[in-house]
């Protein structure tokens, strides 16, 4: 009897966990907000009095997206992530100030851990591209030469890494309350700013935060 008993316990909590695992959503949609901000870069040095005075470029962007995932077990599910945002509080060289857009294509793998909390952590890897379009917002001559003609626009490879977590809050809805990756693209040459010039890598933080909706 107690050997019956174990096997029947066994069974039930076997079946129980399947049941939890088949319980997930098949497509989840995520709009958020969406924050970018590119670390500086170099564009200028000059000598002031006596003292080096150096100006460094670096990129805010805010805006929003969404990812859209299909999830093919209950771990693994593929995502595209679409975003754009508006550059802002940036100037080339000093006071010449530079206007413009971000907006990034990614695709790529998501893995989410789920069980019977209501936590769920996950960690994913994109790949795809970027496209930057800069306007300059000043007559100054080198703000107008360095945009080619006070515009430019760039396409790029792009790649993020990074993770988050989020809670449910019903069966349809969760809350994303962070999502933090590590965003790299490469403009390389030929670009408007210091940032994104001399064959130069960009290495930036992205912050999302959003609701998820699941079907």
């Amino acid at each position: 009897m107690k050997i019956r008993s174990g096997i029947v316990l066994g069974m039930a909590l076997l079946l129980g966990g399947v049941a939890y695992a088949q319980d997930y959503p098949k497509i989840e949609t995520a709009p958020a907000f969406m924050y970018i901000r590119t670390s500086g870069q170099l564009s200028n040095a000059f000598v002031v009095d006596g003292q080096l005075v150096t100006n460094i470029q670096s990129l805010n962007c805010a805006g929003g997206g969404g990812t859209i995932a299909y999830n093919v077990s209950s771990v693994v599910g593929i995502a595209a992530d679409l975003g754009g945002c508006k550059i802002f509080g940036n100037t080339y060289g000093f006071g010449n100030t530079v206007d413009g857009s971000l907006f990034t294509y990614l695709f790529g793998p998501r893995f989410t851990y789920r069980n019977s909390s209501k936590f769920e952590p996950f960690f994913e890897v994109n790949l795809g591209g970027t496209r930057a379009s800069l306007t300059c917002k000043s007559s100054a001559a080198n703000c107008v030469n360095a945009t080619g003609g006070n515009s430019f626009s760039k396409n790029a490879f792009a790649m993020t890494v990074g993770g988050g977590f989020q809670i449910k809050m019903s069966k349809k809805i969760s809350l994303r309350l962070v999502q933090a990756e590590y965003l790299y693209t490469r403009f390389g040459n030929n670009c408007a700013l210091a940032v994104c010039n001399n064959n130069n890598n960009q290495n930036s933080v992205r912050l999302k935060s959003g609701i998820v909706l699941n079907w």
